[in-house]
C-alpha cells in the first residue's frame, strides 16, 4: 500500500513538473527568427539552400541569390549554427524541398570556437520543429553539452519575466501560428527581408568586436565529421554542394594575413578531401568586389545590408557558373591572401 502511494505521489509530482515547465516555456520564451526560417522552408519550392552562421545571415541576400542562381533560394544561415546544426537544418529542409544546389558557408571560427552555454548555442535546436530527427539531434548535440538548456528552455529566458503579458499575447495571435517575423524583437537597425536574410542599416555604428584567431590544434574534429555528413547527404540526394566563405572586413584580414591564409589552406584541403569545390570570397579581387572596412558593421566582418546586396550578386554568379561548369576562377579570385591584401 505504501509503495502504491509513493508511486502515485511521484507520478503527480512528475506531471506537475512537466505542466509547470511547459507553462514557463509558454510565458517566457520569446519568438525568434530561427522558428520563422524553419516555417518558411516548410512551405517548399526552394531550389537553392544556403547553410552557415551569422556571416551568411547578414551577407547573403536570398532574393538576390534567387535572381542570380535562376531558382528560388532560402538563406538558412543562423547565428550560432555549428555544423552539426547545419546537418539537421538540411535534413529538415529536405523534407519539403528538392534543391538543386546546397551552399555550405564555412566560418572557420566555428571549427575552433569554445562555445558558451548561452541562448545562442541552444536557439536553433529549441526552434527545430518536433519530428523524429529531433531525437537524433538531441543525442548529437544536447546530450554532449548543456542538455538542461533544451529540456528546460525557459531557463534561457528567465530575465524576460517582465514581458510575460506581451509574450502570452503574441503566442495567442494568428501571427504566431505562421511564425510571422513581426513578433520577433530585433536589433533596431535590423530588418528581416524574408527567406533568412537580415538587412542591417548603415546607421548602426561600427562595433570593435573582432574574430577568433585560427589555431589548427583547436579544430573540433566532430565538426569536420558533420561537414562530411552534409556532403554525403547531398550526394545521396543528387544535390550539387559547394563550400564558400563569405567576404569579411578587409582591414581585419590585413592585420593578420598569415592567420587567414592558414585557415583558408585548411578549409581548401578539407574541401579537396571531400571532393567539393571551395570558394573563399576573401580572395576575390577588388576589381570584382570593391570593399572597405566601412562596408562591415564590426571587425569580425558582418556586412551592412547595402553591401550584402552587391556582394550576393557576385556570390550567386560565381556559384551558378561553378555548378554549370563554366567558371573561370581567375576572373574573380586571386591565388593567395597577400596578393589581395599585401
Amino acid at each position: 500500500m505504501k509503495n502504491k502511494k509513493a508511486i502515485c505521489h511521484a507520478a503527480i509530482f512528475l506531471v506537475l513538473v512537466i505542466v509547470i515547465n511547459k507553462l514557463l516555456n509558454f510565458m517566457l520564451i520569446q519568438p525568434g527568427l530561427a522558428r520563422t526560417v524553419f516555417y518558411e522552408s516548410s512551405k517548399g519550392g526552394y531550389d537553392v539552400i544556403a547553410l552557415g552562421a551569422s556571416h551568411g545571415t547578414y551577407g547573403v541576400d536570398a532574393d538576390e541569390l534567387s535572381d542570380t542562381m535562376g531558382g528560388k533560394a532560402i538563406n538558412m544561415c543562423m547565428g550560432g549554427e555549428y555544423f552539426y546544426d547545419s546537418y539537421y537544418v538540411l535534413k529538415y529542409a529536405l523534407k519539403n524541398n528538392k534543391p538543386k544546389t546546397v551552399i555550405l558557408d564555412i566560418d572557420y571560427q566555428y571549427l575552433v570556437n569554445e562555445h558558451d552555454e548561452s541562448i545562442l548555442f541552444n536557439q536553433i535546436y529549441n526552434a527545430y520543429p518536433n519530428n523524429f530527427d529531433k531525437f537524433g539531434y538531441f543525442l548529437t548535440k544536447m546530450m554532449k553539452e548543456e542538455f538542461r538548456g533544451a529540456l528546460l528552455k525557459w531557463t534561457n529566458y528567465w530575465q524576460c519575466y517582465y514581458m510575460i503579458c506581451t509574450t502570452i499575447e503574441k503566442k495567442l495571435s494568428d501571427e504566431y501560428k505562421t511564425a510571422d517575423p513581426s513578433l520577433v524583437s530585433m536589433n533596431p537597425y535590423d530588418t528581416y527581408m524574408g527567406n533568412g536574410f537580415i538587412y542591417r542599416s548603415e546607421d548602426c555604428k561600427k562595433s570593435t568586436t573582432g574574430g577568433l584567431k585560427w589555431e589548427e590544434n583547436k579544430v573540433d574534429k566532430n565538426q569536420c565529421k558533420y561537414i562530411k555528413k552534409i556532403v554525403d547527404l547531398c550526394k545521396k540526394n543528387n544535390i550539387n554542394i559547394v563550400f564558400t566563405t563569405v567576404a569579411i572586413d578587409p582591414a581585419s584580414i590585413s592585420k593578420d594575413i598569415e592567420n587567414y591564409q592558414q585557415a583558408h589552406d585548411y578549409l581548401a584541403n578539407m574541401a579537396d578531401k571531400y571532393g567539393v569545390s571551395y570558394y573563399d570570397f576573401n580572395l576575390i579581387s577588388y576589381d570584382v568586389f570593391n570593399r572597405t572596412t566601412y562596408d562591415f558593421y564590426d571587425e569580425e566582418g558582418h556586412m551592412y545590408g547595402k553591401t550584402a546586396k552587391v556582394f550576393t550578386n557576385i556570390y550567386g554568379n560565381v556559384i551558378k557558373s561553378a555548378v554549370d561548369g563554366t567558371l573561370n576562377e581567375s576572373d574573380y579570385f586571386k591565388g593567395a591572401y597577400n596578393e589581395v591584401y599585401g
